[in-house]
């Protein structure tokens, strides 16, 4: 369930400030985005839009964690990404106002700001940097996916595990190479059954590559796994 409140607004600058989205904005525009965007708290586990949902408004995570996610004809769900603190999520609904094309939930508890159309249209009208930042965003997506398309097509499993483990730890690691993600959220960002990233992960343990325990995955070896991950792709 959503829930709203007024507090945070330094650390709501700070993260606008941060956030690609308004990268070379000046103040005054990231004011006026700020108090026509609204904060959400959402708890963990919360839904903060269905595929399908009626689109609009745009959400700038503060802090915390979002899986995007589908949810295939046979009901498998496949994670298209996450993201974190300083991201955005649901540009493209609000850019053409049509309905959802993916669902979106909180891995953890997390702050947010909600931007609606409006409000974002009057702001770029005044700082076109802003459409262009955005521009950057979704091509920065387009390849995100056009990547995923071809490590699914014509690269192996551990290939595309690896390079889940080095995303997450660059986006979420807490800086001592440990992510917490349990094997199952593992496994559908990586496209795969938690049987597959199980056996996988036992085998890069026993190599001495990762330490798996309870909700927590630690990267040992990182020139290994991005070996495993970029390697065959320098050869």
């Amino acid at each position: 369930m959503h829930s709203r409140n007024d507090r945070g607004a330094t650390a709501g600058r700070d993260t606008l400030e941060l956030a690609r989205l308004f990268a070379r904005v000046p103040e005054e525009i990231r004011q006026r985005l700020l108090a026509a965007a609204p904060p959400l708290n959402l708890r963990k586990g919360a839904s903060l839009f269905e595929r399908g949902d009626s689109g609009g408004t745009m959400y700038v995570v503060q802090d915390g964690r979002i899986e995007i996610s589908i949810i295939n004809d046979a009901g498998r769900k496949i994670v298209l990404n996450q993201v974190g603190a300083g991201h955005c999520v649901g540009e493209i609904s609000m850019i053409d106002g049509k309905a959802r094309t993916a669902s979106a939930i909180a891995l953890e508890t997390t702050r947010l700001f909600s931007v609606p159309r409006a409000a974002f249209v009057d702001a770029a009208a005044a700082c076109p940097q802003l459409s262009i930042n955005l521009m950057e965003i979704l091509c920065e997506r387009l390849r995100w996916v056009s990547d995923s398309v071809e490590e699914y097509a014509l690269h192996s499993f551990e290939l595309r595990l690896a390079r889940r483990l080095l995303v997450l730890n660059r986006s979420f690691g807490d800086g001592e190479k440990s992510i917490g993600i349990t094997q199952t959220d593992l496994a559908d960002f990586a496209g795969a059954t938690r049987e597959s990233v199980n056996k996988t992960l036992m085998q890069w343990k026993q190599d001495g590559l990762v330490e798996v325990q309870r909700g927590r995955i630690f990267l040992k070896e990182m020139q290994v796994l991005e070996r495993i991950a970029f390697g065959d792709l320098a050869d």
